[in-house]
């Protein structure tokens, strides 16, 4: 008869961190608040990637910006206006209070 344990010992090999097959917690697989923050900060598009930077030593920067700050609806507009001059705005609020 064939004997299907491993060593023959009749016990189970395990992956090698003794722990039969459970993975323990890696110290070093934890977030930290500032990681955690530009993860939620990428997820919910208040951070966007400006730049990627790779220099000779394949070091890698990657430059993040976004504001915290709630748009107003001044905001809103003056994204919706876009390219309008300063001028055309002004024309158009005098042509419209006459």
């Amino acid at each position: 008869m064939r004997n299907n344990s491993n060593g023959g010992n009749g016990t189970k090999s395990s992956n090698g961190n003794g722990s039969n097959g459970k993975k323990k917690n890696n110290p070093s697989a934890r977030l930290s608040p500032q990681q955690i923050a530009v993860v939620v900060g990428l997820l919910t598009n208040v951070l966007e990637v400006n730049s990627v930077l790779l220099d000779k030593d394949q070091r890698v920067e990657i430059l993040l910006v976004g504001s915290i700050r709630r748009k107003t609806k001044a905001d809103r507009i003056a994204d919706e206006l876009g390219n309008v001059s300063v001028g055309d705005l002004l024309d158009a609020l005098i042509r419209k209070n006459t």
